[in-house]
This record gives structure tokens, sequence and C-alpha cells, in this order.
């Protein structure tokens, strides 16, 4: 691995800590009774795991990473670049068209970027993900997520 991995993984980590020292301030709580601190703590614990992580990875493996050629690189570019525009374009539509519809499209998309598999596993993948992410948060945590115009 090169630096560069190694870099990244030590600002993960610090960013981690940072997160979880906030969180503390802002009361933790309990997993009975959360507090408005619990969800960032809990996700700068997941940060800090994968960040070290990947540092003894860097740290201890001998591997050494295969260079990527221009085209390959460029071509990974293009696909950081749609993934970033459809991330954009599911907030936006989130409170347009619901979140329902929403993310079944985006799901689609992503997958399709992702993946090229049958279009019709990728239909149901998008839907069965879709109706997993609407149980867990709109009908058991009770949300509330957007409707959009459509009122679903």
């Amino acid at each position: 691995m090169n630096r560069s991995d190694r870099f990244s993984a030590l600002f993960f980590l610090f960013l981690s800590l940072y997160v979880c020292q906030q969180s503390l301030e802002i009361e933790v709580g309990t997993l009975g009774q959360p507090g408005p601190g619990l969800l960032p703590f809990g996700v700068g614990v997941g940060i800090g795991l994968l960040a070290l992580r990947r540092l003894l990875y860097a740290t201890f493996s001998r591997e050494r990473r295969d260079e990527v050629g221009e085209s390959e690189r460029t071509f990974r570019k293009g696909r950081l670049f749609l993934v970033c525009l459809l991330l954009f374009g599911y907030t936006i539509s989130v409170r347009l068209l619901g979140f329902v519809l929403s993310t079944f499209v985006f799901v689609i998309l992503m997958l399709r970027l992702i993946e090229s598999g049958r279009w019709w596993r990728t239909v149901v993948s998008a839907a069965l993900m879709t109706c997993g992410n609407y149980l867990l948060f709109e009908v058991w945590l009770r949300l509330g997520l957007p409707k959009g115009f459509w009122g679903w």
C-alpha cells in the first residue's frame, strides 16, 4: 500500500475521535434512553474501526498496489462523478417525488452504474431495498418520510 492510504486512514481515525468526543459532550445517553449524541457516537466508532483496520492493513501488508492505467483512472473518476451527481439528485428528488419513488429510482440507477446485471434482477433488488427502507424508517421507527406530491 502506498503512503496516501496511511494518511487517509490517519485522517479518518482522527476525525472519528473528534466526532466521538463531540458527541460525548452533547450527551450520548443509553440504548434504552438514547440522547442526541448516540447516533454520531456510533458513526464515529464505526468510522474509527474502519480507519484503524485500513491503517493496520496499509502499514503491515506486504502487497503493493498495481498501478492503474490512465484510461482506467479516468473511468473511475467518471463513475465517481456520476455517483456524486446521483446522490445530489436524490436529495433534491426526495422532497419532490417522495421517499418511495425517489429511493426506488436511485437504487436502480446506482445498481446499473455499479454492476450491470439483468434488468429484472436490478428492479427486484431496488424494490426489495426500497420496501425494506420504508418498513424500517416509516413503519418501525415512525420517522415520517417525505411523501412528495404523489401522497405516498
